[in-house]
């Protein structure tokens, strides 16, 4: 028997671990999860409002992408940050070859409500920014993330929000603490479904006299995902 295949039987009977991509006992997600999510493509967003810049995502919001991401915003697994924080590389490095000018790029993680970030014990949208730029700095790609944006107000519930429920419910919530730094601005978030959050912070970043390249996601909901490069 291999050691891995001890470890994670260890962790089944002790901890009672499970990969939260399909159940199969381990730490993490398991080598066929992390597989499947490396190996998805990233995606041109279409659909989204009219005030976007271009929007790329790291995968579908689908399968295993899907339960890994849930697992990681509802059930504290940080432990899949770096996989999840891979594929919002991936959603930025597809922008760069489609359009990046070669400046540094900036990373801009949208604000977390405070009393998420206090029961996740982790700023989710900041630390998968923070992964990205590392990843994508060992690819070579001049980047650095930036956590200036703040929330003004408290928003309500998106969950039960429609399309344009939910581009209303944002507006005017977000706003720059700081002056943004040099370089082409990319707002970055972990789903995209309607655009508002993003848009949001494209708003922000336009009132403090920026206007991003684009937007970047881990994931985007199947009926916004497009394949990279379609227009």
């Amino acid at each position: 028997m291999r050691v891995g295949e001890v470890w994670h039987g260890a962790a089944d009977l002790v901890l009672g671990a499970r990969c939260a991509g399909c159940g199969r006992p381990g730490l993490g997600a398991c080598a066929a999860c992390t597989a499947a999510v490396r190996g998805s493509p990233p995606l041109l967003v279409a659909g989204l409002p009219d005030a976007l810049p271009v929007v790329y995502a790291g995968g579908a919001y689908t399968g295993e992408l899907r339960r890994l991401l849930l697992a990681a915003k509802e059930r504290n697994g940080l432990g899949l940050v770096p996989l999840l924080g891979e594929r919002l590389a991936a959603a930025v490095a597809a922008w760069a070859l489609e359009e990046g000018s070669g400046l540094t790029v900036v990373l801009v993680p949208v604000p977390t409500a405070p009393a998420q970030v206090i029961a996740r014990g982790v700023d989710l949208t900041a630390a998968l920014a923070r992964v990205a730029a590392r990843r994508l700095r060992r690819a070579g790609l001049p980047v650095r993330t930036w956590a200036g944006l703040r929330l003004c107000r408290r928003p309500q519930d998106q969950s039960e929000l429609g399309r344009s429920g939910r581009l209303a419910n944002l507006v005017g919530a977000f706003t720059v603490a700081r002056a943004l730094p040099m370089g082409q601005v990319v707002v970055v978030d972990d789903i995209v479904t309607t655009g508002a959050t993003l848009r949001e912070a494209v708003r922000a970043c336009v009132a403090d006299g920026r206007l991003p390249a684009a937007g970047a996601t881990v994931a985007a909901t199947a009926r916004t995902g497009t394949r990279r490069g379609a227009r």
